[in-house]
């Protein structure tokens, strides 16, 4: 397995990574997402009117970094440049196939409610990201957390 291959399969292998997109000013945009994938991409499943979507099809160079649900990176992680796709399908079957296998019973729960969001044009795409190390990107700053609401 190649350096990008073992690095593609490691954060796809991760609950959650920090998904980072930039804007027209090349400052950049945090977003903690579920992801699967295989040794040549990244998947990562949302609504296809989100800012990272926008963000994604202006500028398609990202970075991608191991973290916790809230967006904290793990010890050790770092970014990793990649490319976006965005594919304007929500039945990406090798997508849906790696999100099933991973999250199980989480994922199963959460697809089907995506439906009726449908009624009010609310759909989803999926984001496909190949790592490209060494590109360059504009600079990533550490991820801004918000403390826990109570």
């Amino acid at each position: 397995m190649d350096d990008i291959a073992s690095l593609t399969a490691a954060l796809a292998a991760e609950p959650f990574v920090d998904f980072v997109t930039f804007r027209e000013d090349s400052s950049d945009a945090h977003t903690p997402v579920w992801v699967s994938g295989d040794a040549d991409r990244i998947f990562i499943s949302t609504f296809g009117h989100s800012y990272k979507v926008a963000r994604a099809r202006l500028d398609p160079r990202v970075a991608v970094a191991a973290c916790d649900g809230p967006g904290a990176l793990l010890p050790g992680a770092h970014y990793i440049a990649g490319r976006a796709e965005v594919i304007n399908k929500s039945e990406f079957r090798v997508g849906v196939r790696a999100h099933k296998a991973k999250y199980g019973k989480h994922f199963a729960i959460m697809w089907p409610a995506r439906w009726p969001l449908r009624l009010i044009g609310k759909r989803r795409v999926w984001i496909v990201v190949t790592l490209t190390p060494g590109a360059e990107i504009p600079t990533v700053s550490a991820p801004k957390i918000r403390p826990a609401q109570h």
